[in-house]
């Protein structure tokens, strides 16, 4: 009878460990550069930011969350508490549609209550859109909206936080908004 062949022995252990020290390389490195990128980013004073065709000058002591805003969509300013959203979009229909479902995502899916009626807004630049203040149990803010038909383009702001100091954050929010046009390149 036959005598069955021997296989041959080989390591396995070095590819392994090979594999291993890559993988622990990896995964290390990118901890590192996550320790070292930071999550804000303060924005020099008089300077104005675009967020997409939209661009203010945002006001004194205000920085960008970065992990919170996206190129061209979406920039999220906070100073402690409170938070200064810009979102802009395309936008096909009426003006009054996206205010009517960000009310209704307000009041039922967050559960905040409106305070008041819807009013118009103009600012010296001559931006004029919708308006609408909100609060709850640990929050309050104010929504702003401007569709422009021409551009077929939506921009929605909203300054937001806890009642603590909202009042000065509101006079600083009105402030960027005050500075805010659409004639920026998107």
């Amino acid at each position: 009878m036959p005598e069955p062949s021997r296989r041959i022995p080989y390591r396995t252990w070095p590819g392994a460990l090979a594999v291993l020290l890559a993988i622990a390389a990896y995964v290390g490195g990118l901890t590192f550069w996550d320790s070292r990128t930071p999550g804000n980013r303060p924005l020099p004073a008089g300077e104005t930011v675009a967020v997409g065709h939209a661009r203010f000058v945002p006001a004194s002591g205000w920085e960008m969350d970065v992990s919170r805003s996206r190129a061209g969509q979406s920039l999220m300013l906070f100073k402690g508490g409170h938070k200064f959203l810009v979102t802009t979009r395309a936008w096909a229909g009426g003006p009054d549609g996206p205010l009517m479902r960000q009310q209704r995502l307000m009041e039922r899916g967050q559960g905040l209550n409106i305070d008041g009626d819807v009013s118009d807004f103009v600012t010296s630049w001559g931006l004029q859109g919708k308006t609408f203040a909100y609060y709850g149990s640990k929050l309050a803010g104010r929504f702003w909206q401007v569709v422009d038909l021409q551009r077929r383009s939506l921009v929605q702001i909203e300054c937001y936080g806890a009642s603590d100091g909202l009042n000065e954050t509101m006079a600083e929010a009105r402030s960027m908004l005050e500075s805010m046009d659409l004639e920026a390149s998107p």
